[in-house]
């Protein structure tokens, strides 16, 4: 919400509980969307930020012809638990990350535990339709709850469970997508998983310097732009995260990253 504020305040516009039908491509560029009210957006540029959906509206756009990383719609379960008797979680815990136990946390309203799988081989991925998935936890939410209760041996496993369950945006090597296409104008900040929600600020700057890069003239996927960070002097090539690129095999394979 803070971010979309801050959008508002430089222009940005936003329609909610719009969906989009069609991604008008002529003569290789894109011309904008049309929503499923019949609505046209006229636009030189469209970027992907569809998160679980964005592979349908890649297609949309024709824009998956030439990708050799894709991305999938991976159902999740977070728990939210109470702390054991006694303990004020709010004002001594912090986010944790347990790769023995297999699971992260970090505080929940309520004096509970978010509790949050970091995808061991034994949690089973479950790909799904984005607009047609079990939204009921499973024994999944149990799995998680017990594998905290390792490190909490008090910790109480409630009966009536809460928490939620959505969807990631996933990649097959879990890093995301900050790319061109194979259709000019139409750009993807996608695959960004269960961790780049910290790193959208910055991803915002690194998709309009691509976008500037790309419709300059420049090659993106022969001559990948370097971002540099502002904060340190440390350049990152994008071509990490291009869409053309191999299954990167020192990933985590994880919501790690």
């Amino acid at each position: 919400r803070n971010i979309q504020l801050a959008a508002e305040r430089t222009g940005a516009t936003f329609l909610f509980n719009s969906r989009v039908k069609e991604i008008p491509v002529n003569n290789g560029r894109v011309e904008g969307v049309v929503l499923s009210d019949g609505t046209c957006i006229n636009a030189p540029v469209v970027i992907n930020v569809a998160g679980p959906h964005s592979s349908l509206i890649n297609v949309l756009a024709g824009a998956d012809v030439d990708m050799k990383i894709s991305t999938r719609a991976l159902r999740q379960e977070v728990a939210h638990v109470p702390v054991p008797k006694g303990i004020d979680y709010s004002a001594v815990a912090c986010v944790t990350s347990d790769s023995d136990a297999a699971v992260y946390t970090r505080p929940e309203v309520g004096n509970n535990i978010l509790i949050g799988s970091e995808d061991p081989p034994c949690d089973t991925h479950i790909y799904v339709d984005p607009d047609n998935y079990n939204s009921n936890f499973s024994n999944q939410w149990t799995l998680q709850a017990q594998r905290l209760g390792l490190r909490f041996p008090n910790l109480g496993i409630p009966s009536k469970l809460k928490g939620c369950v959505d969807l990631y945006d996933v990649t097959e090597d879990w890093i995301p997508i900050y790319d061109r296409s194979c259709v000019e104008g139409y750009f993807m900040a996608c695959g960004t998983s269960g961790n780049q929600f910290k790193n959208a600020p910055v991803v915002g700057k690194v998709m309009a310097e691509l976008i500037e890069y790309c419709e300059s003239g420049s090659n993106h996927d022969e001559d990948p732009m370097l971002y540099q960070l502002k904060n340190i002097d440390q350049e990152i090539s994008l071509a990490t995260f291009s869409r053309l690129r191999e299954i990167n095999q020192n990933s985590s394979f994880s919501v790690l990253g």
